[in-house]
């Protein structure tokens, strides 16, 4: 059985010398794996890479689509060559990839969350300036896309984010509250559109601190664990 879907791709584990396991998000099937038999190392890479948006046909060995599918046709629903030269796009690409990967549960197809994810990426290739706040914009956005997107309530009495409520209040506890600093930081964030991202001005320890706060409050939404491979990484390139 043969059936047109389109994904994105969030982890690759190599199979053999030419076959490979593709973790990804499909538009019909929501968080799963694939299998792809590439015929040339050039066509894996080239295709295979994080946040990389393909059009492919699958091929179901079974008649009810029970077993892993098979990637019989792949091709770029757009370029998205910077993510591939450019070291900060790839670095956001790994962390956008590995936090979906933590947070998405199998199946659950979500014509929205498919359409934000790809346009994520689209946007993040296609952006010059603000790129290394574009990571901290996307947690952010993803939250919404899971279900508890943090209310804009702030204001100069209500000034610390709460993790319980995701609202802002007045009261500062330590175990659940971001920062004055970082709670600002938050606010700007959900009031500023994507375009005018380059105007959030912050230093990268700044940037870390608030990037660490989002996910301890994603994870005490979802329960997974927080340990990022990819964190590292990005406060390496970004300071």
């Amino acid at each position: 059985m043969l059936e047109k879907d389109r994904i994105i791709v969030l982890h690759t584990i190599k199979h053999s010398d030419s076959g490979m396991v593709v973790q990804c998000y499909s538009a019909s099937r929501g968080r799963t794996a694939c299998y792809f038999f590439a015929k040339s190392k050039n066509s894996r890479n080239s295709q295979m890479f994080p946040l990389s948006v393909l059009d492919v046909v699958l091929h179901f060995r079974t008649p009810n689509g029970s077993s892993m599918p098979m990637i019989k046709e792949a091709s770029p629903t757009v370029p998205l060559n910077n993510l591939k030269t450019d070291i900060r796009k790839g670095a956001i690409s790994l962390f956008m990839c590995e936090l979906l990967l933590k947070t998405l549960r199998e199946g659950d197809a979500d014509p929205r969350l498919m359409e934000f994810l790809s346009g994520s990426a689209m946007l993040l290739d296609a952006m010059d300036e603000g790129v290394e706040n574009f990571h901290l914009h996307f947690a952010v956005s993803l939250c919404n896309r899971l279900g508890y997107m943090p209310a804009d309530n702030y204001s100069e009495i209500r000034r610390h984010f709460n993790f319980t409520t995701g609202s802002f209040c007045d009261n500062y506890n330590e175990a659940f509250c971001f920062t004055p600093d970082e709670s600002l930081l938050l606010h700007r964030i959900l009031s500023t559109p994507l375009a005018l991202l380059p105007e959030i001005k912050c230093n990268g320890e700044a940037r870390n601190r608030f990037l660490g706060k989002v996910i301890d409050y994603i994870s005490f939404h979802t329960s997974f664990k927080t340990e990022l491979k990819s964190l590292p990484i990005l406060r390496e390139i970004f300071g």
